[in-house]
């Protein structure tokens, strides 16, 4: 399926409703823990997995600058289309994402980022309209005490396994992450759970009675 097409029907969509579709047909582990958060007020976010590991400096070594231009290129080697998705090893002393990764991304349609770790800017990050996932805020720069591991190759983000094209969808209720290879089935499962809450939205108007309901179409 085209990409274009996969954010169309994802665009009509919400997390949960793609956690129920996971479950139909099989999947586990497809949502983020509960850390992971929308940190800015703009977080409905539909993409694809560019993905990047972070590990800890060596201590007592002078900075390679040479580590902030591969970190940039997170961002400025993305295309339309990414999420960018950062595992920072558990660190949570400095920020991995912050104002200026986002208006290196926005331009090249970058569509939101989740950081397993913590973030900056947000108050900056707000007025784009950008979403950004996080653990929490740190101010503190990754300079000096982050290196880049790798680059576009599976992390782990937020307790989920995550492939470079891997579909990922957020809202205010979390992040998913589904496998593109199964994207076809998980959308059609999708499309059935929210065309059931329709169903159940309406008669609940009319004042049917909830256990009748269920006999009749059950809750996903």
């Amino acid at each position: 399926m085209d990409k274009n097409e996969i954010i169309r029907r994802a665009s009509n969509l919400y997390a949960a409703a793609i956690s129920d579709a996971a479950d139909t047909i099989g999947l586990r582990r497809v949502c983020m823990d509960s850390g992971i958060r929308p940190l800015t007020q703009t977080c409905q976010m539909i993409g694809f997995a560019r993905t990047g590991k972070l590990v800890r400096s060596p201590v007592n070594h002078p900075y390679d600058e040479h580590q902030l231009d591969l970190f940039m290129s997170l961002a400025t080697k993305a295309s339309s289309g990414d999420v960018i998705l950062i595992d920072t090893s558990g660190a949570n002393d400095c920020s991995a994402w912050g104002q200026v990764l986002t208006r290196i991304g926005l331009p090249l349609g970058v569509r939101g980022a989740v950081i397993d770790g913590t973030v900056r800017d947000i108050s900056d990050i707000d007025r784009m309209q950008f979403p950004v996932y996080a653990r929490g805020r740190h101010p503190g720069t990754m300079r000096g005490r982050m290196d880049m591991e790798s680059m576009n190759k599976p992390i782990v983000c937020g307790g989920v396994t995550v492939h470079p094209g891997d579909l990922v969808f957020g809202d205010g209720d979390g992040v998913v992450v589904i496998p593109i290879d199964v994207v076809d089935k998980v959308l059609d499962a999708a499309e059935e759970v929210v065309g059931t809450d329709r169903w159940w939205e309406e008669r609940l108007k009319e004042g049917n009675d909830p256990h009748d309901l269920h006999k009749e179409r059950p809750i996903p």
